[in-house]
């Protein structure tokens, strides 16, 4: 039994009539030219020169980005002296989760994150449907004035927000018409209004990746479901939808992101309503109010920094775990979108 082992696996190592590739190798080796051999050696060599400078680039930008989430890291979980020690790079001296302790109160951290997913999240779940029927009317039908209002989706993406920040605050805090007219400031509706109606932040660059996805499906799909008796409403609920199902977690990923990081269109809009980006922004002011009872209390920038970098940790937290768990749908859904390639 052992002995018709052994010939298998050595059978398995050799080629052609009974060499093996070592011998093989050299063979051919002794039958080059001195030209041949010394191209061989240069290619050998350029091969491994390349290997080492992907290695040094890739582990360069690899450094490069993760440099402030490691110090992130570092400076949260380390006492405020240790930001005055120069001795002091990346491993605490003082391993503490005070700092961190102490910026959950001034955040008010879980309910600041209650209030966050409430209106983050579902603006950007009605915003992704809204964006979602707009981007399958641009790509599937035909109409009166189809490119002039493609021009202006396209001009949402181009105009920063601030141009029509204040033209909102108006509308917002005069309502309706006339005495029927209701303030919304420091309303949510200020948020879901606009996701609702696919004006909300970055909407018109969602519009644009469903359009792209829409055109890139087969026209039968539509098709088969006309001749089945669906209706165009119909036909998008049960047969676009679940064909562009990677399309709409990369949009609603997108959307959660953009909300979640947003602090100039919530500021103009909300006094009192907390978002996690509101309370980082104002960090400093909390902190020094809850800590030290006085908001002119002078603190050196340095020993601010574990406050803020902590204030920060808790912040992309819940991203970065949303991100963990779909990224490989991400991925799919970014290539199939059009975005790359």
């Amino acid at each position: 039994m052992t002995d018709t082992t052994d010939a298998v696996v050595k059978s398995d190592k050799e080629i052609g009539s009974g060499i093996t590739p070592k011998d093989a190798k050299r063979i051919r080796m002794e039958n080059m030219s001195h030209e041949e051999k010394s191209y061989l050696r240069r290619r050998s060599l350029m091969e491994m020169v390349w290997r080492f400078f992907r290695f040094v680039i890739l582990f360069g930008l690899g450094f490069v980005i993760m440099y402030p989430l490691l110090y992130m890291i570092s400076c949260a979980f380390r006492d405020r002296s240790d930001m005055t020690d120069p001795t002091v790079m990346w491993i605490p001296r003082h391993f503490t989760l005070e700092i961190m302790k102490e910026t959950l109160d001034a955040m008010d951290f879980w309910n600041t994150l209650k209030t966050t997913l409430i209106l983050n999240v579902g603006c950007a779940f009605v915003q992704v449907l809204s964006c979602a029927v707009t981007g399958y009317g641009f790509a599937r039908f035909r109409f009166k004035g189809k490119n002039l209002m493609f021009a202006i989706v396209i001009m949402m993406i181009l105009i920063p927000p601030q141009v029509i920040s204040l033209p909102l605050y108006t509308q917002f805090r005069h309502f309706g018409i006339g005495e029927f007219s209701v303030n919304l400031i420091d309303n949510m509706l200020t948020m879901y209004l606009p996701a609702m109606t696919g004006n909300g932040i970055r909407a018109g660059l969602m519009i644009l990746i469903f359009r792209q996805f829409f055109r890139g499906l087969p026209k039968e799909l539509e098709d088969a479901a006309y001749i089945d008796g669906c209706g165009p409403f119909r036909t998008f609920i049960q047969v676009m939808i679940p064909n562009a199902a990677s399309a709409f977690l990369t949009v609603f990923l997108f959307s959660v992101v953009w909300y979640w990081n947003d602090y100039y269109v919530s500021a103009s809009f909300f006094n009192n309503t907390r978002t996690i980006a509101l309370m980082l922004q104002n960090l400093d002011t909390e902190l020094k109010q809850r800590l030290f009872n006085s908001v002119t209390v002078e603190l050196s920038s340095r020993e601010q920094i574990v406050w803020k970098e902590a204030g920060c940790l808790l912040s992309i937290t819940p991203i970065l775990l949303l991100y963990v768990c779909l990224q490989k749908y991400f991925t799919e859904g970014i290539e199939r979108s059009g975005l790359v390639g």
